[in-house]
């Protein structure tokens, strides 16, 4: 069978054997079956082939639709990347028998049969036959669907109790490991970068609580809290040590995204990018440059918990539910054009503010960390998973946090400060649709800030006002009015 070892392959004479074994079942089969001159199926055909390869292969290899061939790994389903299944199905080829002892086929017939099986086009063909087999399908959707399942090289941990279990290919569809097992134990270094980092008076300890709390939360598949912490500050400061330790000890579940993924670009992205999400616990967005600006639909969509459709590179689109957490990382604070409540609540700003000096500063210690203390970082990670999902769902941080994000908020959005300086909320007031974008373009021109198309700046004004649909709006003279909201410029004139 396959194995954690590449260079084991499987072994489809032994598995005859095995077959040979077992308790014969009634006539007629129509799976083949094995005999002691080799694999007999049920038809010389390259369906029979393939009836073959899902009775002797369905606990090694499974193919999902969109993604290719997938194997068992011992621990999970790994995607086939060396196409060992094409190998397999040419093992599987050579152990077919060339004489029948029940005078059902031909020497000749038979001999022809496993000439063309053996070929290129014969081992594609019984591929393609039974990749849509019952028992060899395994829908994308299913793929590190458990929200609270963590597999380990050592077994599948519950993130609700903790505890682990030994893993099966029949009911586990795991894809993504870590690269440790938890296991409890001291972490002496990692207490102290946390210290170093954060502080250790109450304040600190408070931060480190929060950050204990939304790293568990990143490691479950659970998206509902809708939050994406922003890790800023200058550097030498923590922030990319943090996010590398949790990288390399999360292991395939973690990945870095493509430059400027959150960011607005004058192209679409391609939807390869977003395919890279699928079954991912946590994705890390760095390399914010100055003048950057948010793609705010996009970030939205992304940490929504709507269902993603994507496609990899000469594949089919698919369809999965997210499961992924976006953290991004930078020196710089992307800008905000529409804003609104909608996108703030998502953003948690977490300030590093506390430099290392050059003669504490240690070289490599994301790697000397999880080197040392990795399975004890992991095992701390789960304790704040059982944290978040044990009913501590708090999210919104700490003072520190929330001060943070208000002021960025306070800072980057034009159009709210526009709103809540130059506008008054009150249920007898309207203000007229052109006239209040009028005025709006004309801030932003006075402030040196760039307007926010009229579709967004009306799409924002609903939101203040509480409507659900432009059909809710004041139609008067053929103008359109936004009600419960005036220029504050007109009731000083009046």
């Amino acid at each position: 069978m396959i194995t954690g070892d590449d260079n084991t392959l499987f072994d489809a004479r032994a598995v005859a054997e095995q077959i040979l074994v077992q308790p014969a079942p009634g006539p007629p089969w129509h799976e083949g079956q094995a005999t002691a001159e080799g694999l007999l199926p049920d038809t010389l055909s390259d369906r029979g082939n393939a009836k073959l390869f899902v009775k002797l292969y369905s606990n090694d290899y499974r193919h999902v639709p969109g993604l290719g061939w997938f194997r068992w790994d011992t621990t999970r389903w790994q995607i086939d990347e060396d196409d060992t299944v094409v190998w397999a199905a040419g093992d599987l080829a050579e152990s077919l028998a060339t004489t029948d002892p029940r005078g059902v086929f031909t020497t000749a017939a038979l001999h022809q049969h496993r000439r063309r099986a053996l070929s290129t086009s014969g081992m594609n063909a019984m591929l393609t036959q039974a990749r849509s087999a019952p028992g060899m399908v395994l829908n994308a959707a299913r793929l590190d669907s458990d929200p609270y399942a963590l597999c380990t090289p050592a077994g599948i941990v519950d993130l609700r109790t903790g505890t682990m279990r030994r893993p099966l290919p029949d009911k586990d569809f795991h894809s993504r490991s870590t690269t440790a097992a938890p296991q409890l134990m001291p972490t002496p270094r990692w207490d102290r970068f946390l210290a170093d980092t954060f502080g250790e008076g109450p304040e600190g300890a408070e931060m480190i609580g929060f950050l204990h709390l939304l790293l568990g939360y990143s490691i479950t598949g659970d998206v509902g809290a809708q939050v994406m912490p922003f890790l800023f500050g200058s550097g030498k400061n923590g922030k990319s040590v943090l996010l590398d330790v949790l990288i390399k000890l999360i292991g395939d579940y973690a990945d870095a995204a493509p430059p400027g993924f959150l960011m607005a670009r004058p192209y679409e992205g391609h939807p390869t990018d977003l395919a890279e999400l699928h079954g991912r616990r946590v994705i890390v967005c760095s390399e914010v440059k100055p003048g950057d600006r948010f793609d705010e639909a996009r970030v939205k969509l992304l940490t929504g918990g709507d269902r993603i459709k994507a496609r990899r590179m000469r594949q089919d689109f698919f369809s999965f539910e997210p499961t992924h957490k976006l953290w991004l990382l930078g020196n710089h604070r992307p800008e905000v054009g529409t804003g609104g409540f909608a996108f703030w609540r998502r953003i948690r700003l977490i300030p590093f503010e506390r430099i290392v000096s050059d003669h504490r500063k240690i070289d490599n210690l994301a790697d000397l960390l999880v080197t040392e203390e990795g399975p004890g970082i992991l095992n701390w990670l789960i304790q704040g998973a059982r944290r978040y999902l044990s009913g501590g769902k708090d999210l919104t941080g700490p003072e520190r946090v929330r001060t943070a994000t208000t002021v960025y908020a306070e800072t980057e959005d034009h159009t709210g400060r526009f709103l809540s300086e130059s506008c008054r909320f009150e249920p007898d007031l309207r203000a007229e649709q052109a006239r209040l974008y009028a005025v709006y373009r004309a801030w932003c021109q006075n402030e040196g800030n760039p307007a926010i198309s009229s579709r967004a700046f009306a799409a924002r004004v609903r939101e203040m006002v509480g409507l659900a649909s432009p059909k809710q709006m004041i139609l008067s003279n053929q103008r359109k009015y936004y009600p419960g909201i005036g220029l504050v410029a007109d009731q000083e004139a009046t």
